[in-house]
């Protein structure tokens, strides 16, 4: 699989190579795009070797997405969602929630469910751009970026005032609502960001029955008909910001943070019992220039994620979990030699968890980590065509001791192509969840789930290779990831003699877990107005229990007009379609068994109109199709059909 994935990359090369011959002068990537999660320090996107992926500000407003999660899906064909528990869970080149770091300005975020964060908590409308980084980044983030890492980034205000207002309505009983404010003044900026959505639960339901088979197409089991609740929520968040500017040299800035989140089933039982989800939070950093080419950055965060069962009737309610991140660090950059960087850093971090779920009791039991860290990174540009970057990094983790991660990437352009490829080592330490978890899960009979004191970090041996050609009106990129993951943390099965499950226990998979997949992407720009794109994403784990869609293809054609055009509308339509997948068992003999889940499509359309005084008019359809899912469940979309949305907009 393998081979075939890097033959489909060089076959692709050829293509580009023939493709020389439509030549033009300018590129229609922004390689002037400057990004700072490849290498922790700001530096051109064309100039990084590393493979970064980059969605600005302007892609966003563009695409009218009503929340992160559906902006990602529709803006990546390597990125998708499925639905366990109703709590989304991403997959990111063939990586779930669990090895896929996502950091706001740099910081890590508090609280998960099911291994993933609250993705509720980010205001797509504060968002400057979003900094993709798709395979290990041990080597400067420690654990939790074994699979990548996804950095939001912030927006900063420019000008005396700016001023952001929206509302959008969707048919599927949905509201969106944001605020924005800033200045910028000499000494001094403030902004206030905040936004508030709420949507009703629905149901889905199934059109045909759950089927179970054995490999050779024997029915094991056929299930009736089922239905779905998703759950409604009602969401807000207020995020100030301050920076205080004391010379050309050195700044401060401190983003204190309050999110409130309230989930409603949809079920008979929500009406009395809901979730409510808080989080507290605060980031501050001062950098200072020690001269020309030296840099300094002192920077730490304080972010806490509780959450409550709340009862309606009484209007009470009672904690039920508890997550507290805290980190410092110190990081310095210097340029020594021509344009060779130094970066070298120190950071500290706390881990603490509160919850329940440790003593199959009723009462909240306290566990915590604290991890100690020193990295160093070395960018040399040997020619101007061929540069390095090398990096290593010891995590000192108070449970599991010391943990060195290297990393050795290289870039060599040779116009139009750009060629990146290198090695990197990951690792990931268990959770305090994995390690101490020990509660009965009422679902499906009930059983208990158990962690496991004695698991190993996970490690990982990581190899990328990508090549960009940018050229004219065409715009290409093909990248294949190879990574092998040892020690991997996995649940096992414990049923009793009639094959009901009992208990699901953590354990360290033995060998090695071979991870496959690659990504291709094109844009053709015909003029200034028209832009098409399409890209195409392939995933393979030798692991078979593994619910992840090996294909996915997403497109995008848009007309643009002028920036100062008005009342001519921009015209936007996106698709994805996702492949089937088989999601596997065993029985009690040991033999696999497979529920088959269909592969899908969605295609969405959006317009917008520039009115006078700043103001914009949106409306689209989502769901063009109006697809909904044979067979639903935690692995099928939960689309519930065609939607349409309209929306008003005054930005300054």
């Amino acid at each position: 699989m393998l081979r075939k994935t890097i033959a489909l990359t060089l076959c692709l090369c050829g293509v580009i190579s023939f493709a020389q011959r439509n030549k033009e002068k300018d590129s229609i990537r922004q390689l002037d795009e400057v990004v700072v999660t490849a290498t922790r320090v700001p530096k051109a996107l064309k100039d990084v070797p590393i493979t970064v992926q980059v969605v600005t500000a302007e892609d966003i407003r563009k695409s009218h997405s009503i929340d992160f999660k559906s902006f990602l899906e529709t803006e990546f064909s390597g990125i998708n969602f499925t639905y366990n528990g109703g709590m989304p869970n991403i997959n990111m080149m063939g990586f779930d929630g669990k090895y896929v770091l996502f950091l706001i300005n740099g910081e890590r975020m508090a609280g998960e469910a099911f291994d993933n964060v609250d993705y509720d908590r980010l205001n797509l409308d504060n968002i400057e751009r979003i900094e993709v980084i798709k395979g290990a980044a041990s080597s400067l983030y420690g654990s939790n970026a074994l699979g990548g890492v996804i950095n939001i980034i912030t927006k900063k205000v420019r000008k005396p005032f700016e001023g952001n207002v929206g509302y959008v309505y969707d048919t599927s009983e949905g509201h969106k609502t944001n605020l924005t404010v800033g200045t910028n003044q000499k000494w001094f900026d403030l902004s206030v960001a905040s936004f508030y959505r709420k949507r009703d639960p629905y149901v889905i339901t199934d059109k045909e029955p759950l089927v179970e088979r054995y490999e050779n197409g024997t029915i094991k089991s056929q299930y009736s008909l089922n239905s779905m609740n998703v759950a409604g929520f009602t969401v807000y968040n207020v995020e100030p910001t301050v920076r205080l500017k004391f010379s050309p040299k050195a700044d401060i800035s401190i983003t204190p943070n309050y999110y409130f989140s309230e989930r409603k089933g949809g079920v008979e039982v929500s009406e009395k019992l809901r979730d409510r989800y808080y989080n507290y939070g605060v980031q501050g950093s001062s950098n200072i220039d020690l001269g020309e080419r030296s840099h300094l950055e002192l920077s730490g965060s304080y972010d806490r994620y509780d959450k409550f069962n709340y009862y309606v009737i009484p209007k009470e309610q009672k904690k039920k979990y508890q997550n507290v991140l805290w980190r410092g660090g110190a990081q310095f950059n210097s340029v020594l030699f021509g344009n060779n960087a130094t970066v070298l850093g120190i950071e500290t971090q706390s881990d603490e968890l509160l919850d329940k779920r440790f003593t199959n009791s009723t009462e909240l039991t306290r566990q915590q980590a604290q991890t100690y860290s020193a990295f160093l990174q070395q960018d040399i540009a040997l020619t101007e065509s061929l540069s390095l970057v090398a990096g290593a990094r010891y995590d000192y983790h108070d449970l599991f001791k010391g943990f060195p991660t290297y990393r050795l990437t290289a870039m060599y352009r040779v116009e139009p192509f750009t060629f990146r490829g290198g090695y990197a080592s990951g690792f990931r330490s268990p959770t305090l969840k994995e390690l101490y978890s020990n509660w009965f899960h009422p679902w499906g009979g009930g059983f208990q789930i158990v962690g496991n004191e004695n698991l190993k970090p996970e490690k990982s041996d990581n190899f990328t290779f990508s090549v960009d050609y940018s050229y004219g009106k065409f715009d290409f990129t093909a990248i294949t990831q190879y990574s092998k993951v040892h020690d991997k943390i996995d649940n096992t099965e414990e049923k009793d003699a009639n094959g009901k499950l009992v208990a699901i226990r953590k354990q360290n998979l033995n060998g090695n877990s071979t991870i496959v997949s690659s990504e291709l992407s094109a844009t053709y720009r015909p003029s200034k107005s028209f832009r098409l794109k399409a890209s195409y994403g392939y995933h393979n784990m030798d692991r078979r229990r593994s619910e992840i869609r090996p294909h996915t293809v997403t497109f995008k054609a848009e007309y643009i007009p002028k920036r100062e055009a008005l009342y001519i509308p921009n015209v936007i339509v996106t698709g994805k379609y996702v492949s089937d997948t088989k999601l596997y068992s065993e029985d009690t003999d040991k033999k696999l068994y497979y529920a088959e889940y269909e592969g899908y499509n969605e295609v969405h359309l959006q317009l917008s109109s520039r009115l006078p005084y700043h103001f914009t008019l949106s409306a689209g359809v989502n769901n063009v199709f109006d697809y909904t899912p044979n067979v639903v469940g935690f692995y099928s979309s939960i689309t519930p059909g065609r939607t349409y949305y309209v929306g008003l907009k005054w930005i300054y």
